[in-house]
Formats: C-alpha cells, structure tokens, sequence
C-alpha cells in the first residue's frame, strides 16, 4: 500500500511542524501532561526492554535509533546505561528546543546516506519510521554498511492487515497521510528485508504502542479533529476508552490489532 502521488520531499517540512503531535507529546495535553509524561516513559522502557531481548548493553555498544523524532527514547536509554548513542532524524524539532534533556546523545539532523563512514553500531531500532520512509529498501541497503554479522535491525510499524484498519476502513489512523508513504504487513515487511539485504528472524504481531492508541486516533479521524489544538479537553475521554477495550486488545499477541514488529539481522 503505497501514498500516490507523494508530497515532494523538499515539501515535507511544513508538515513536521512543532504542532506535531508526535513533538509535543505530554505538551499537548495541558494539565495531564504528567500522565502523559509516564505513559511515554513506559514505552520508552517497553522498547528498551525488547532491544534488551537482542543485545546485552555495555559501555562499547553502540545504538542508532532512525527516525528518533523526539528523542525520549534515548533519553530513557542514556539512563540505563552508557552505551553510545546515536539518533537521526530529518528534523530536529524534537530536540532542537531541549538541549539539556538530550546531552550525551549524538543527534544527527540528516538521512541514512549521511551516516556512511559511521563505526559499526550493535543495534539499529526504527520505531515508526520506516512507513515515513521514501525509500526504505535503498536506505535498509545502505544500513548494512554500517552493520556487522551480529548486529540487529528492530522495526515497528503499523500493520495493515491489522483489526484496528478493517475496522476504521478509510478513517484508519495508521494511513495518516501525507506523512505515512507505504504501509506494511508480515509478508511484504519479509519481502522487503530479504530484497534489502536483511534476514528476518522475528515477527510479532504487536508492538510497543497500545493498539486503542490507533482506535483513538482513527475515532478522531471521523470526528476531523484539528491535530494542533490541545488534546486537554480529551483526555478523560481517552482514558476511558483505553479501559473499556483493555479486554479486547489484550488479545494482540494472537491477532493483531494495529501494530507489527519484526527484528532482522544482516543476512
């Protein structure tokens, strides 16, 4: 599932704004922002623990996360240990505010070709980055130049043959054009890997988002919700939600309900 035609790349800017909501994150939600502060270092700590599954950290490893956004991640990460750390993103108004949160991270402003000549790194994560991506299996090739046997490549996306986009259909979160170019399911993500060089080791059919965060999303997606505006006003909304579609979205590890990951490694 390909977005045609695509915004031209040197367009794309106007469309990662500071109003985005993936930047402002607790920001965005006004006198809750500290729940939404805790939800994100419980992701954070989610993600940490599953590169944890595929690599054993130490001062000499070395992390790059593509598409790091608003680098909270490696944030989380520098806590936990004193690896070295890499981010790289496009844009850098995730952190070009907030030096003080980020220091000790390398923050690169930038795409995949400009890391040629970096050092082999351990662990590549893409935590929704790659439906962004314009050409993901030229950059998954040129990854590999910076990657050695052992190293291993975590991505999540949204899934396409997911629960939450047969039920939202049009409206469905995961779409969220213009930004989002392709879209990917368990067998195309495996077509992909293997014609960009990597081997898949893994699939799950989940990820480290709650999957209600996709049915939200889409529910405001029909609403027409302004993304700018303060989500203040919608978060007890939200949290009621979650609680009442807990039962149902538990059952992602078995079928999934909105998101997909898979972990490769240089094949």
């Amino acid at each position: 599932m390909f977005l045609n035609p695509r915004v031209p790349e040197a367009e794309l800017g106007q469309f990662y704004t500071a109003a985005y909501l993936p930047y402002r994150e607790e920001e965005a939600w006004g006198k809750y922002a500290s729940f939404v502060k805790q939800d994100q270092r419980n992701i954070d700590q989610a993600r940490i623990n599953r590169l944890k599954k595929h690599h054993d950290l130490t001062a000499q490893s070395r992390i790059l996360d593509v598409g790091c956004g608003k680098p909270s991640f490696l944030a989380c990460l520098r806590k936990d240990t004193p690896a070295q750390l890499i981010g790289l993103d496009f844009s850098d108004e995730g952190w070009i505010n907030e030096p003080a949160a980020y220091r000790g991270i390398d923050l690169r402003k930038g795409e995949v070709a400009d890391l040629h000549g970096l050092p082999p790194v351990d662990v590549i994560t893409m935590w929704h980055y790659l439906e962004h991506d314009y050409r993901p299996q030229q950059h998954l090739r040129q990854l590999l130049d910076i990657a050695h046997p052992r190293t291993r490549l975590i991505v999540e996306v949204p899934n396409f043959e997911s629960y939450t986009r047969r039920k939202f259909g049009q409206h469905w979160a995961g779409y969220h054009t213009p930004r989002h170019t392709a879209l990917y399911s368990p067998n195309n993500m495996e077509l992909l890997m293997k014609n960009s060089g990597w081997q898949v080791e893994q699939v799950h059919t989940y990820g480290t988002l709650d999957p209600y965060t996709l049915h939200w999303m889409s529910r405001m997606e029909q609403e027409g919700i302004d993304w700018s505006a303060s989500m203040e006003p919608r978060f007890v909304g939200y949290v009621t939600g979650m609680v009442l579609h807990a039962p149902i979205y538990k059952l992602q590890k078995w079928f999934s309900m909105g998101f997909l990951t898979v972990v490769a490694r240089p094949g």
